[in-house]
């Protein structure tokens, strides 16, 4: 038996397009968020919801700007709906601990100070991120526009869980997870 759900029960979260093009390839294990943007504990699974707006080349670190170039325009045919994600771990720092966590995400530190300011503290979450065997276009509609980070997607897009495949294997997501954790102690 097919395990599906609809996207009208898994939320979305709309992040660059080029970030969420490195969390499904794996090179990026972490995302850095502003508290304001995500109150509240995430449990549950989300889509990552690429976003083609306000990408900005010059705060990816150098040798993953080409994260930026495969995903500075939105498709044609709509916003591909590729991944989805769980948070498995969460840690708030400081934004002087960014230059620790680098290796785990294509920003530069000062990228993301720029991004979410320097003054206050910000959330790592540690994704667990799967990749869909067919991923989904959908229409781009307004409501799904602005400064939002969680948003409701309008369309049903089904969601074939079974199909998923983690981007990294689990003795690859260990060695991350223990990186990470050593990373801020």
């Amino acid at each position: 038996m097919r395990t599906t759900e609809s996207t009208t029960l898994i939320p979305a979260l709309k992040e660059r397009a080029g970030v969420v093009t490195a969390l499904a390839d794996g090179s990026q294990t972490v995302l850095v968020r502003h508290p304001t943007l995500d109150p509240g504990t995430i449990d549950d699974r989300f889509v990552l919801y690429p976003a083609y707006t306000h990408q900005e080349p010059d705060r990816y670190q150098s040798g993953y700007e080409e994260y930026y170039h495969r995903a500075s325009a939105k498709p044609d045919g709509g916003v591909p709906i590729r991944a989805i994600a769980e948070v498995r771990e969460e840690y708030t720092v400081s934004s002087d601990d960014l230059a620790s966590l680098a290796r785990h995400y294509v920003y530069t530190p000062d990228g993301l100070r720029d991004k979410y300011g320097s003054d206050d503290d910000l959330r790592v979450l540690l994704l667990r991120v799967s990749t869909l065997e067919s991923p989904r276009l959908i229409e781009e509609r307004d409501s799904y526009r602005g400064c939002r980070a969680w948003i409701k997607l309008a369309d049903a897009v089904d969601i074939d869980l079974e199909s998923s495949t983690p981007v990294l294997d689990d003795a690859t997501f260990a060695e991350r997870r223990a990186a990470i954790r050593d990373a801020l102690e």
